[in-house]
């Protein structure tokens, strides 16, 4: 997952696929970045 993808998922997951579970996470966009970073790590 590229970077632009994983903060799709996580600020609007219903726009990315609707009908999800997933409630939207209204983050800083640091918070999201940090976010973004260790999801990355995970590799």
């Amino acid at each position: 997952n590229t970077a632009g993808a994983l903060a799709g998922w996580i600020v609007d997951p219903e726009r990315i696929k609707p009908g999800t579970q997933m409630a939207p996470n209204p983050l800083s966009p640091d918070d999201l970045q940090a976010v973004i970073t260790y999801l990355q790590s995970l590799r």
